[in-house]
């Protein structure tokens, strides 16, 4: 099913950089212009400056943030603070974390993935995506044709394989351990061995593989693939993808919770009226008395089952339970955009993304509303990946952020660059950086 092949990628030279943690970076998605100057001031060589570079206002056509991401780009391979890796490997990468108190662990590793359209089946799709960042990210394509940080891909594991090379990996030096700015640890290992390569390899390719985190990433990159010559660019056919089995121990996916803002009395009156109409509403008293870990509890064991979500206002706090319409029956995400907010917030033929916000801090929500900052909150309950996958493989695809993979995958770890074929094609690096290419179209 998913067509995977080790690569030759470009990593941080060791011998440079004494403190890797520091040119890491979250993606790009995650970072206002705050935490992107943070980054900028916080080493020379960090990754933000290829991977979402800042923008000015005298920025033009040739010269802009893609500009500068290729001529910087450029300019480390050939001051060598950038290396293409000698052989092409797989790069498993650890990542610890805290959760609650508890520190675990997740694992997976990079390669090269094969674009192919959602509608293969290969590469499964889960959430909606918007327009804009697709043409961001396609202009940093065309400029650098390299991919900066990982897509996040999990893949059907029930046999638990991942497990076996977890403690394979784990018994060899890695390359690189960082400790990133959320205190994060981070293990990195570039691994050549063949039958590695091959079982993983051969694994893979009986199994479908579904985009966590990256689905506009996808998008470009596949849409980059279709206008490319591929027979003189083959690796355009391929992104970079950190895969995980589903089955992993430190697999941790949450919900994104819904915040309304500055919704006028009519919209009020509507979305009460929507409610009335499609759910069930069990009162749980007044929000600021609530007993918000008992709530919590509540909709998490409900959620699975009957696609119950919380609400809550400044007034009043509870659980909406879909009604008995043949139509309101799906997770609860869908349930309450199908049931609940297009309806309700699209009545009027505005845009409703305009008015929500989102965050998988459910205490956050509850807050943010509690302090009159909004009008509601919608809490939804974990869902377990397996029927997220089962759902993908039906083809059916959630709401816009329905889900939020923690933590983030960093940039910078490994680079993937598109003159590399994903089989082990040499890199044309003559050591005047012609690593790139000053084409800005596709070839």
């Amino acid at each position: 099913m998913a067509i995977i092949k080790p690569f030759r990628g470009i990593t941080y030279n060791s011998k440079l950089i004494k403190a890797p943690g520091s040119i890491i970076t979250p993606p790009y998605d995650v970072i206002n212009s705050e935490e992107q100057e943070r980054l900028y001031r916080k080493h020379p060589y960090n990754v933000i400056r290829l991977e979402y570079g800042k923008t000015y206002p005298e920025d033009s056509d040739t010269e802009n943030r893609y500009t500068r991401a290729e001529r910087t780009f450029r300019q480390w391979l050939v001051n060598k603070i950038l290396m293409p890796e000698q052989k092409r490997s797989f790069y498993f990468h650890e990542q610890a974390f805290q959760w609650h108190g508890e520190t675990r662990t997740r694992f997976g590793f990079m390669a090269a993935l094969k674009l192919e359209p959602y509608a293969s089946g290969q590469v499964l799709p889960h959430e909606l995506t918007m327009a804009g960042p697709k043409a961001d990210r396609y202009q940093l394509l065309k400029y650098t044709r390299a991919n900066f940080s990982p897509i996040f891909t999990i893949f059907p594991d029930a046999e638990q394989k991942m497990e076996s090379y977890r403690e394979i990996v784990r018994a060899l030096p890695p390359a690189f351990v960082i400790t990133d700015t959320l205190g994060q640890n981070h293990r990195l290992w570039a691994v050549q061995d063949r039958d590695i390569l091959a079982g993983l390899t051969a694994y893979l390719a009986e199994r479908p593989v579904l985009i966590a985190d990256g689905h506009h990433r996808y998008e470009t990159a596949l849409h980059y693939s279709q206008k490319t010559n591929l027979n003189r660019l083959p690796g355009a056919g391929y992104i970079l993808a950190t895969l995980v089995g589903s089955t992993d121990p430190g697999l941790l996916m949450l919900p994104a919770h819904r915040i309304l803002f500055n919704l006028d009395h009519d919209q009020r009156r509507q979305l009460e009226q929507t409610i009335a109409e499609n759910f069930h509403f069990l009162d749980r008293g007044r929000p600021r008395e609530l007993d918000r870990e008992a709530f919590i509890a509540e909709i998490e064991q409900l959620a699975p089952e009957s696609g119950t979500f919380g609400y809550i206002t400044p007034t009043r706090a509870g659980l909406l339970l879909p009604g008995r319409s043949p139509e309101i029956t799906d997770l609860p995400v869908t349930i309450l955009h199908k049931g609940l907010l297009n309806p309700a917030m699209n009545s009027d033929g505005s845009n409703s993304q305009a008015r929500i916000e989102y965050t998988h801090e459910i205490s956050q929500a509850i807050e943010t509303v509690l302090d009159q900052k909004a009008d509601a909150a919608f809490l939804l309950g974990s869902m377990p990946v397996e029927k997220i996958l089962k759902r993908a493989r039906s083809g059916l695809i959630m709401p816009q952020k329905s889900t939020y993979f923690y933590p983030k995958l960093p940039g910078g770890l490994v680079i993937y660059h598109m003159r590399d074929s994903g089989d082990g094609a040499i890199l044309r690096d003559s050591g005047d950086g012609a690593i790139l290419s000053h084409n800005r179209e596709p070839e």
